[in-house]
């Protein structure tokens, strides 16, 4: 490796640094992750570090697969077996495998999602005398979620000083954890917090680990929690050199348990500790930095820097303002299309859409739509939660354990098998009494006497014959994990039943896909199985699933973390909006901060153009008509007097001109004549039966005067909801 010729200054620096302790502040675009691949080839190439002896943590399943990659091409002459590069969870899932049976518990586990997780808290409940549908469901997960993000089990709990109504919330805790060990369970949370309690409590696993590992290297250090931190101080030992990457003007998690203290104050508990700082960006153009650097210059709690880059540009930032959210949409849609018009070597995956909230997208999907332009939303519904994917996986997992009761109630009559909620309420309580998961109980039910009717009996027999079958043939190992699934599904017809959907054309591709992803991921992973791809596939964020196709990207910001796009547009820049009026309102400066460094994030992900838009739309909650951000103003992107005009030169290339300064043209008078002014009201006491003159919508009758509202049945345009004070109304007399 010619690292002089390959790496800047600082990052040189940071890569064959010998200190101990490293602490790397990694600006946005700065090439954290060609530091820390560097860095792993560094030490082994040159410092003579075996691949077993370093272990590092990555925030996505993505992001360790392209550092193995990367690492792999760095050292195309050395073996890396044993070279540990994957996510905090990815890593406890490994560990417990191996050593989860110090707890007396089985390392056959499955792993519990967040859907599998209220399914199981639905059950309990129903045990209890209540309804799925009940509050307590939801307040029994906010319970558990809460003490269990503390790294804390029903044991942990001081149930003295609990209220009463949270006493029956402790009583769903337990019984969660109780049924979640006899199913043979686990959920996210308990992969970090068993992993903990065995390095705890047993000092030669510990020791084990700590003397393996020498080498510790994190990735997206300032999204760290409580938890994970604890995780890291306990795999330290004597020995082993610390090496974290992050940047604290892009902790954006701190909802979910982040802790930008950790990265701020890590020389507490690491000493000395070196700090270097990555502050030359390659992604991003001039003006586009030098909005992103005004903005989070005015939070308090950073390491400050100022990011620079060598790609200078004229301005590229476009502010746009519309009237409504609709216009939004059309904005968008409008610009992406006369780009690519323009410019024949873009693809539609060179843009990027992204919001605060995912609600945001809706006006954006329409737009595109209507433009037939192709787009793809992430973080959304997952690929692996869609419905047809989560009953084959549930199939896929009964074959592995047949005490997974979460798994077998939710394909128990799926295919339709005539089993209604009266047999599976029996088979429920007759499981319990009998002390057996109820695919076991089922299985033995002639052993009981049970009140289930002998068609039901008999339909589940079916079942377990093609299961028994399915799992011998995946033991034996005689044929493709892949080509036996799809026979599978097709014997238990769950194929047929898909072609019963109106969706019936998509549902089957994303099985098929499912079925081409277990074939995809045993060729590359010849070392794992079939139980290796169903806990990958349950570890798997948003993030993972970005493909590599040709649409428009749309995405939550938090989504977009550590991507990057040619053209990215941030819509619904509104106060209130972005930032979130609730966010700031619970946790006050802190929410405000955290509000500022996602929009820092957003900006950050435009190599080349970064679009800003806002409406001035009417805003039902905030009973008031739409304002811009204060990060506007505070990025310095002032609002234009003249609309920013796109102008093309001789090239085609696109040209953004901002001229605060111009005066109005007779064009934009000619506009403004029939924009409303805002600010007035026409000041009238609305009462049912009055008629009304409306600009646009013409005449209509008042039908209900509710508060400030009026509801208004148009001879032209129906029935519509309108603000009574609003300018553009008047009283037919």
């Amino acid at each position: 490796m010619q690292l002089k010729n390959e790496l800047n200054e600082k990052q040189y620096e940071a890569v064959t640094s010998r200190s101990r302790f490293l602490r790397i502040i990694a600006g946005a675009g700065s090439g954290k992750t060609r530091v820390l691949t560097y860095r792993i080839a560094y030490l082994i190439s040159e410092l003579g570090v075996e691949p077993f002896q370093i272990l590092a943590i990555t925030f996505t399943n993505k992001v360790a697969k392209e550092m193995k990659e990367r690492t792999a091409k760095l050292l195309p002459d050395f073996n890396l077996n044993g070279l540990t590069i994957s996510t905090f969870h990815s890593f406890c899932a490994m560990f417990l495998r191996r050593e989860i049976e110090a707890m007396e518990y089985s390392r056959n586990f499955i792993i519990y999602d967040e859907e599998d997780q209220k399914r199981l808290v639905k059950m309990i409940a129903e045990s209890f005398g209540h309804k799925k549908s009940d509050e307590i469901v939801d307040d029994a997960l906010s319970f558990i979620g809460y003490y269990k993000a503390k790294g804390e089990l029903p044991g942990d709990v001081n149930v003295v000083s609990l209220p009463e109504h949270k006493r029956k919330l402790f009583n769903f805790f337990v019984e969660y954890e109780k049924r979640k060990a006899e199913a043979k369970a686990l959920d996210f949370d308990d992969l970090l917090i068993y992993t903990i309690k065995i390095l705890e409590n047993f000092p030669d696993v510990r020791e084990k680990y700590a003397s393996k590992f020498l080498h510790i290297l994190i990735d997206e250090f300032q999204d760290t929690d409580n938890v994970q931190y604890k995780l890291l101080r306990l795999l330290c030992g004597r020995r082993t050199n610390v090496y974290v990457v992050g940047d604290p003007d892009q902790t954006i998690y701190t909802w979910r348990g982040a802790n930008q203290d950790i990265i701020l104050n890590i020389e507490d508990d690491f000493y000395p500790m070196e700090t270097i700082i990555l502050n030359e960006n390659y992604r991003s153009t001039t003006p586009i930095l030098n909005a992103a650097n005004k903005l989070i210059s005015h939070n308090k709690k950073r390491v400050p820097k100022d990011l620079y880059t060598k790609r200078e540009s004229s301005n590229n930032i476009v502010l746009k303002i519309v009237e409504k959210p609709e216009d939004e949409g059309k904005f968008v849609a409008g610009e992406i299309r006369q780009l690519m018009f323009h410019n024949k070597d873009l693809k539609y995956s060179d843009f990027a859409v992204l919001y605060r909230s995912a609600y945001l997208s809706l006006k954006i999907e329409n737009a595109l739509t209507s433009q037939r332009i192709p787009y793809k939303v992430y973080g959304g519904t997952k690929f692996y939660s869609r419905k047809e994917i989560k009953d084959c996986l549930a199939y896929f997992r009964l074959l592995l354990n047949e005490d997974d009761d979460v798994s077998f109630e939710r394909i128990i009559n799926v295919p339709r098998r005539k089993i209604g909620e009266t047999s599976v309420t029996i088979i429920k309580k007759e499981a319990g009494f009998a002390g057996l998961s109820m695919y076991k109980y089922v299985k033995n039910v002639h052993k009981y006497d049970s009140e289930l009717k002998p068609n039901v009996i008999n339909s589940l027999f079916a079942l377990f014959e093609v299961l028994d079958e399915t799992r011998a043939k995946l033991d034996q190992n005689l044929e493709a994990y892949s080509e036996v699934l799809d026979e599978f599904l097709n014997k238990i017809k769950y194929k047929d039943y898909l072609e019963e959907d109106d969706e019936t054309k998509d549902k089957i591709e994303n099985v098929r896909a499912l079925i081409d992803d277990v074939r995809s991921y045993l060729k590359g992973n010849p070392e794992s199985n079939f139980a290796d791809y169903l806990q990958n596939v349950t570890l798997l964020s948003a993030q993972d699933e970005i493909e590599n196709s040709d649409n428009v990207n749309l995405m939550t910001v938090h989504t977009a973390k550590g991507l990057e796009f040619k053209y990215v547009f941030v819509i619904g820049l509104n106060q209130g909006v972005f930032p979130n009026s609730r966010a700031v309102d619970d946790r006050r400066e802190e929410g405000l901060e955290e509000e500022r460094r996602l929009a820092y994030v957003a900006f950050t992900r435009a190599k080349d153009f970064l679009y800003v838009t806002l409406n001035r739309g009417y805003s039902f909650q905030a009973k008031e008509n739409l304002t811009p951000s204060m990060f506007i103003s505070e990025a310095g992107l002032q609002v234009a007097r003249k609309p920013l005009e796109s102008l093309y030169n001789s090239s085609n290339e696109r040209l953004y001109r901002y001229n605060p300064y111009s005066e109005l043209d007779a064009k934009r008078a000619e506009v403004q004549k029939n924009i409303v002014d805002l600010s007035k009201n026409n000041g009238i006491k609305w009462n049912v039966g009055d008629l009304c003159i409306h600009k646009v919508f013409g005449e209509g009758k008042v039908t209900e005067v509710v508060d400030e509202f009026i509801v208004v049945n148009f001879v032209s345009y129906g029935v519509k909801r309108l603000l009574g004070s609003h300018p553009t109304l008047s009283k037919k007399e």
